[in-house]
């Protein structure tokens, strides 16, 4: 079997929310077994109830999460955990928040059997400003925007309207292509993070619109092959509103199935190993993409191009 585990970087400047962030995912109902690798260990507070057994260097929750000290050796981290008998459905990688995340990226991207999912970068929209002028970690700090796939701009509580229209005209020239969400304490959606559909998302509850603390998400399901090339150009130019598409579809040339994820401006199709993890589709049928957005309109437009995708929908000349 040669799976490959989907894996997020979790980036942001000390203080910007990442360990609020980690909580979330650890603690919500996901359906997902996640292995959160962190750097702090002592930062992580986990609710009590949700612990199933801890260790000096992991702790073990009810709904099979874990969480897992990098104790400054990311390699020797990730091998235990593609080692498991059962391997997580889904890495977190916490970055330190002096690091330049498009290093670990690059590093992570290239394990063996790991596959870069996501690149997610919170900010503190009260201190970010003044972060990224400081002469020591201002430069770090733009990078870790620059790199992101998602933005969480966080702590929306600690500013008023004319300081965030402040913050928006100085993101743009940084973030004029990256997907932006904003929030206060770090309250996103972890399965638009981990790149599911919310829950309850099933294939046959989805055929509708089905929503989810404010998230939007469409279920397609096609009835035969796809052509892949007309496939890749929809999803090229797909609306910022729509964060996240996942699934798998089957190319109707080669019958091959492949997997296809969008978050934000990375596009990948792979082919699907057997076992791998993590997607919406299954392996059987003509497969299914799940589309993760917050527009009622954009999400009924994406279904429609997908449908247009369809091999045998396609005129003949």
């Amino acid at each position: 079997m040669n799976a490959h585990i989907p894996t997020t970087l979790l980036s942001g400047y000390l203080g910007a929310g990442k360990t609020t962030l980690i909580n979330r995912i650890l603690e919500a109902e996901h359906g997902l077994q996640v292995a959160v690798l962190v750097n702090d260990f002592g930062a992580i507070n986990i609710d009590a109830r949700f612990i199933k057994n801890a260790s000096d260097q992991t702790i073990s929750l009810t709904n099979g999460c874990v969480c897992c000290s990098i104790a400054d050796d990311l390699g020797a981290a990730l091998d235990q955990q593609t080692a498991r008998d059962n391997p997580p459905d889904h890495i977190v990688i916490e970055a330190s928040g002096v690091a330049e995340p498009a290093r670990i990226a690059n590093y992570a991207s290239g394990w063996p059997g790991l596959q870069l999912n996501s690149l997610i970068t919170l900010i503190d929209a009260e201190t970010v400003q003044e972060r990224a002028r400081d002469k020591f970690v201002g430069r770090v700090v733009t990078r870790q925007i620059e790199a992101a796939d998602l933005l969480i701009v966080n702590k929306l509580d600690l500013i008023n309207c004319a300081q965030l229209r402040r913050l928006e005209e100085w993101l743009h020239p940084l973030a004029s292509e990256i997907t932006v969400l904003k929030t206060i304490h770090a309250a996103v959606e972890p399965r638009l993070l981990l790149g599911v559909a919310p829950v309850h998302a099933s294939a046959h509850q989805l055929n509708g619109t089905e929503e989810a603390h404010g998230l939007k998400a469409i279920s397609w399901e096609p009835n035969g092959p796809i052509n892949l090339g007309r496939l890749k150009s929809a999803i090229q130019f797909m609306p910022p509103s729509i964060h996240r598409l996942k699934g798998m579809v089957i190319d109707d040339v080669t019958g091959i199935a492949y997997s296809v994820q969008v978050v934000a401006r990375r596009r990948e199709f792979s082919k699907v190993e057997m076992g791998e993890p993590d997607l919406v589709g299954a392996t059987a049928g003509n497969g299914q993409i799940v589309a993760i957005g917050v527009d009622n309109a954009d999400l009924a437009e994406l279904r429609h191009t997908l449908n247009a995708s369809i091999a045998a929908n396609l005129s003949v000349p």
